[in-house]
């Protein structure tokens, strides 16, 4: 049995190839997705401490972890790393592609929310923003946004919008949209609101970070983007489908 952490573009992908392979897995996620029903699938939610997922992972028979889930997970990504190395389980990181990126004008790269939010007092003070990491960081940028203006783009479901209005954050500043990867929408977007600073996770081609690069430097306003946090070492990372199915088709399960 495979145990896969997803919820992500990723997540989907892996789940794909799993099918295809005839292999059962279980499929996790924070939240409550809607997945297709496979014969090979056992699906569960909620977030996962170490008892419950050593737990899991005993109960189903579990050899293998497959980890699809959010590069900016990161708790997740350290108990998936410690119930493993205590069950001896390899883990496969099935991650997004990192960007090749030019070093260009206009874009500030920081190791953290903490780093971004320094940033932005000392050199963006009274600008308008556009956050583009989510909306779990509305709590973590409470401080900037309650005074400097700032829009947040969130995912449209009744849950991202339970967590903004918990954060207290005004109904009228959030965009409820998907990521854009229409270079001419985003430029749309940032001119409608006349945004004056972006700011973006590392989020790979998955996460269309190249596309929110392209309409900082066509708006010429600068952006901000948080560094993807470092995977454990102990985890096999491939980006590709052919990596996957090479490691599976080594395994017996």
């Amino acid at each position: 049995m495979v145990l896969v952490f997803g919820g992500t573009t990723e997540g989907k992908r892996v789940m794909e190839v799993l099918k295809q392979h005839r292999q059962a897995f279980i499929y996790s996620t924070k939240t409550k997705v809607e997945v297709e029903s496979s014969a090979y699938m056992k699906y569960c939610f909620g977030a996962l401490d170490q008892d419950l997922m050593q737990t899991m992972i005993k109960e189903n028979q579990v050899t293998m972890i497959i980890d699809a889930a959010h590069p900016f997970a990161e708790q997740l990504h350290k108990t998936i790393e410690a119930v493993a190395l205590q069950n001896k389980l390899p883990v496969i990181r099935f991650g997004r592609e990192p960007i090749q990126l030019k070093n260009k004008e206009g874009i500030h790269w920081v190791e953290s929310y903490q780093q971004a939010e320094a940033l932005l007092f000392d050199q963006f003070q009274g600008k308008k923003l556009l956050a583009l990491t989510g909306v779990q960081t509305i709590e973590k940028f409470e401080k900037w946004w309650k005074q400097n203006p700032s829009w947040f783009r969130i995912l449209p479901r009744t849950s991202s919008m339970k967590i903004a209005q918990k954060a207290g954050f005004p109904r009228e500043d959030l965009i409820l949209s998907m990521p854009n990867q229409e270079l001419e929408k985003e430029v749309a977007l940032i001119q409608e609101k006349g945004i004056e600073v972006l700011m973006t996770k590392e989020s790979g081609a998955s996460g269309f970070l190249q596309t929110k690069i392209d309409a900082s430097q066509a708006c010429g306003i600068p952006i901000i983007i948080i560094r993807e946090p470092k995977i454990p070492a102990s985890f096999q990372v491939v980006y590709t489908v052919q990596e996957l199915e090479k490691i599976l088709d080594q395994n017996s399960f």
